[in-house]
């Protein structure tokens, strides 16, 4: 239903015509390659009053083909800002991620770590509905918005766990309701080590998790212990163990998983329209196969550039609320 008759008016037009300008000047000029400036303001027009609409819903409701509309707004340079909620940041949590910061580049920079050694892993709920639970949300436009988001609504879902290096991607790991400390533990046991164990990529090699309360047991650093010695990363880890980096609480702009991962994998998987959830899993494992050597290189080079941007901001986020 539509409130606003200007709007309905030329949103007509540009249904019937591909244009709003004159119906019949319209119909004479507008081609399958040729776009008009009235066309493209109907564009516009329509994602400033609902960025974020996707490109294959806002192309059903203007009446076009999707091929068209991503070529109209190639050409008025609308570009895809992903949305993250983040909490505020406390004083304390400021001045971690600045150290945090600081130790990585130095230990980066004497070649004490090595990051294409390092596996940065992550979990995230995938939903039915086409949104990840992390809240990733695409926003189209020209400067990145001043904006937060809502809670999204919690259909079927599963969890997915990964972890992404230079060396590539495991995964998925499909988790069936919550993480717990024994069932995560379960499948660094029985797949993560035994896997990087066979690959020749352990021994020298850094592992990273973040501060969820599974990750943070006794039974968990153990076995971590026992396999990666101090070459650890995670939140927790040093007060258990002599060495180890402690990982920066509020830091998903940290973690390649989080600002490179999820959104990606979320993009190639809803060009597929999963309709159930064994659909919705095999387009993530085929998702998480088309990651290349290249890309995963420009993740790495990636978490450097962020580091240095933690250190500008003195601690602080460097893109409020964004990837």
């Amino acid at each position: 239903m539509c409130f606003n008759p200007l709007p309905c008016r030329l949103y007509a037009k540009f249904k019937r015509t591909g244009s709003v300008e004159d119906d019949k000047k319209a119909m004479a000029t507008a081609t399958a390659t040729v776009v008009t400036d009235g066309a493209k303001q109907v564009v516009d027009d329509f994602f400033a009053a609902d960025p974020t609409r996707s490109v294959r819903r806002a192309a059903e409701m203007l009446g076009i083909k999707r091929t068209l509309l991503q070529r109209i707004m190639k050409e008025l340079e609308l570009l895809p800002y992903k949305i993250q909620v983040t909490q505020p940041l406390n004083k304390d949590h400021t001045q971690r991620r600045f150290e945090f910061a600081q130790l990585m580049l130095e230990k980066l920079q004497t070649g004490e770590i090595d990051v294409k050694k390092i596996s940065f892993s992550d979990a995230a709920y995938f939903t039915l509905d086409g949104h990840l639970n992390k809240q990733n949300y695409r926003y189209w436009g020209r400067e990145r918005p001043e904006i937060t988001v809502v809670q999204s609504l919690q259909p079927k879902k599963f969890l997915v766990w990964c972890a992404i290096s230079s060396h590539g991607v495991f995964g998925p790991i499909f988790i069936d309701g919550t993480l717990s400390a024994a069932n995560y533990r379960k499948f660094l046991d029985e797949e993560f080590i035994p896997f990087h164990h066979g690959h020749d990529l352990v021994q020298g090699h850094w592992f990273m998790q973040d501060g969820a309360r599974p990750h943070r047991t006794a039974d968990v650093f153990e076995v971590l212990n026992e396999h990666f010695s101090d070459r650890i990363i995670g939140l927790d880890y040093p007060s258990h163990f002599q060495g180890g980096i402690e990982w920066s609480p509020s830091s998903p702009d940290l973690n390649p998983c989080d600002y490179y991962l999820w959104g990606y994998l979320k993009s190639k998987v809803w060009q597929t329209s999963p309709t159930n959830l064994p659909e919705l899993k095999t387009a993530i494992t085929t998702a998480v196969d088309t990651i290349d050597s290249e890309a995963r290189s420009r993740v790495m080079v990636g978490f450097q550039n962020r580091l240095t941007a933690v250190l500008v901001k003195d601690g602080g986020h460097f893109e409020p609320l964004y990837h």
